[in-house]
């Protein structure tokens, strides 16, 4: 009998199923989602052929990013890692605020997959989609293609991997195509002639707001950490995993914007020359720019890309956000014990519940991939930043920690990526500040379910008081700063950014601080804690 519960005990634990490649085409996989059929040209539509630049650009600015996820990821692996470390190196407050931003950026990414997915649909079947919304219609089919996703989802992640991978693989082969093709009507003019508006036409505005708009592809970079403790190798595979996807997609994300810009004919599209914003009301831009060069194959090859690749991401995403659900119900005591329950294949299956369940409501609210988008990336960038803090808050209080893969400069680096995280928030503008961030305070009521199982020392909550204090900062200055980014004008750019990064170099400065603090307050609360029952 005692055997028979082990045995089961067993089962129901993640399951090292993923070998380098798998882990690699993850994080390749989460990159190159719906972003490849919208953000290449969206970026152009910020910024105008400047927008090319934004890819390149931002992916330097997010290595920083995802070099300290992967020393974390491969010194702790835990799956939904994301909400799991700044709760063990800063408290339940920073724990809770960061375990919500993580949940609210990925569950609104089931929407933005299932609406992606319903928009490609549209270009062939115009019902489901009409000025610029949804229709009841192409909400019912959103449904139902999140239903498909979520019953892959409930498989052994050996049988998710591989199907990604096949996915995966697919994707590439089919933007090869479609790159290629395009760069035969490349016209070089069309990237510096006044005709056309030159090659800056929105100046800083625009490419600040082009390289925010690119998280939607880079943030996939931070699968591999979710999925952690399912990797077989993480030391090794993980850092690969990361640099290499940033890398290959990075080079995808500019080579689409780049001929895109080069082939595009405004008068085809029925716009006027110069006007790149316009191509934002366009759910199918490669289709539609293959079908104003008279290219019928290509029609059809940039939309079986764009369902496969974006279907593909919401499978990933979605186990993400399940996972995540997970360890904030299984470490970090924010959610139900119900939420960790695994099922005998490995997975969490009632977080895996829980997530099918809101995002249906979600999408059932929503109308378009436009309106959640901004909230979305918001959602991520806030729940990246706390990582830089943890890494450095665990290398002072557990130094003789192996670390597989350990970040070079990290006192450097690691700022810079908290800088860099919350930069990119900043410059999404005031318009997906003021949302996100009340939302995010909301995770706050996370702390009663916390105060439930662990009871709240008072104490070491309050190392933690830095967190809120900081989002409120964040909206502050989002509300006075540069007209470039919503704000009222009151602190005129460049000077608005470069008080931003000051005030938040201030802030990282006394998270590390207190998140070291914290950490060597509690262990010695424990230790005098075991010195008593001791001697009891």
């Amino acid at each position: 009998m005692n055997t028979s519960n082990n045995e089961d005990l067993t089962k129901r634990k993640y399951r090292k199923d993923i070998g380098l490649w798998g882990v690699v085409m993850l994080a390749l996989g989460g990159i190159l989602g719906p972003a490849i059929a919208y953000a290449p040209v969206y970026t152009l539509a910020y910024a105008g052929p400047a927008g090319i630049l934004a890819w390149p650009l931002a992916m330097l600015m997010i290595i920083p990013i995802g070099l300290v996820f992967a020393e974390l990821g491969t010194t702790y692996p835990k799956a939904g890692g994301v909400a799991y470390y700044p709760s063990q190196s800063n408290g339940p407050v920073v724990g809770a605020l960061n375990g919500w931003a993580s949940m609210v950026g990925y569950l609104f990414v089931g929407p933005v997959i299932v609406f992606a997915v319903v928009e490609y649909m549209s270009f062939y079947y115009p019902p489901l989609y009409n000025n610029g919304t949804l229709t009841y219609l192409g909400i019912a089919v959103a449904e139902i293609v999140l239903v498909l996703v979520f019953a892959i989802n409930v498989m052994r992640i050996k049988h998710m991997g591989e199907i990604n991978l096949i996915l995966t693989v697919i994707t590439l082969i089919l933007i090869g195509v479609v790159v290629i093709t395009l760069a035969f009507y490349f016209k070089p003019s069309n990237l510096v002639s006044k005709s056309v508006g030159g090659f800056a036409p929105y100046g800083f505005t625009g490419l600040f707001g082009a390289i925010t708009l690119t998280v939607f592809g880079y943030g996939g970079f931070r699968q591999p950490i979710d999925y952690s403790e399912e990797v077989k190798d993480p030391g090794k595979s993980i850092p690969l995993a990361i640099i290499a996807a940033l890398l290959i997609s990075g080079l995808v994300f500019t080579l689409e914007s780049l001929v895109f810009a080069g082939a595009v004919n405004f008068a085809g599209f029925g716009i006027a020359p110069g006007d790149w914003a316009a191509f934002f009301q366009y759910s199918s831009p490669y289709a539609t720019i293959s079908k104003v060069l008279v290219i019928p194959a290509l029609v059809i090859i940039a939309i079986i890309v764009a369902l496969i690749a974006t279907f593909k991401d919401g499978v990933i995403y979605y186990g993400s956000t399940a996972r995540v659900g997970e360890v904030l119900s299984r470490d970090d005591k924010f959610l139900p014990k119900l939420f960790n329950k695994m099922s005998l294949r490995g997975v969490p299956i009632y977080s895996i519940i829980l997530v099918l369940v809101v995002t249906v409501v979600l999408v059932a609210l929503g109308k378009s991939l436009a309106t959640i988008i901004g909230i979305m990336v918001d959602g991520f960038l806030l729940s990246y930043a706390p990582g830089a803090i943890s890494l450095m808050v665990f290398r002072k209080t557990d130094p003789d920690k192996k670390r597989p893969f350990k970040l070079p400069f990290a006192g450097v680096l690691a700022p810079t990526a908290f800088i860099i995280a919350n930069l990119l928030v900043y410059w999404s503008g005031f318009s997906s500040v003021e949302i996100i961030i009340p939302l995010d305070l909301a995770g706050l009521l996370l702390i009663i379910v916390y105060h439930h199982y662990n009871k709240i020392d008072v104490k070491y909550a309050m190392y933690g008081l830095w967190m809120p204090i900081y989002l409120i900062f964040v909206l502050f200055m989002s509300y006075i700063g540069s007209s470039f980014f919503g704000g009222i004008n009151i602190i005129p750019f460049p000077y608005d950014s470069l008080v931003f990064i000051i005030v938040t170099l201030a802030f990282y400065v006394v998270g590390v601080g207190t998140g070291i603090r914290g950490v060597q307050y509690m262990n010695k609360k424990t230790a005098d804690l075991q010195k008593s029952a001791i001697n009891e």
